[in-house]
């Protein structure tokens, strides 16, 4: 269930309901209601808030399928400076480059 997934996520990432609602433009009392009450439907955009905050797939939290650390990382990977990524891309070079003479 949605709501028990988000709530286990949340606390795993040791935020209060009031954390998580202020990190993603929301309430502490929906954040409940998302957690606890099968009835509110929450939109897209808020669930792909929550998942950024909680370092996790929309996928995970709806489905419960497993997280894919591909798609997490892909996620945080578009949003670094463009030097972070060349110094990002250097280091995956190297570690190709290791591999091969593995």
């Amino acid at each position: 269930m949605f709501g028990e997934r988000l709530a286990l996520k949340r606390k795993e990432k040791g935020l209060t309901l009031e954390q998580l609602a202020q990190k993603v433009g929301s309430t502490k009392s929906y954040i409940w209601q998302l957690e606890n009450k099968p009835g509110p439907n929450p939109s897209a955009q808020l669930v792909s808030e929550i998942a950024i905050v909680l370092g996790t797939t929309v996928e995970e939290l709806m489905t419960g399928s497993g997280s894919n650390e591909d798609q997490v990382f892909f996620r945080d990977y578009q949003n670094l400076k463009s030097e972070t990524k060349k110094t990002l891309s250097t280091i995956m070079q190297a570690l190709k480059d290791e591999n091969k003479s593995s």
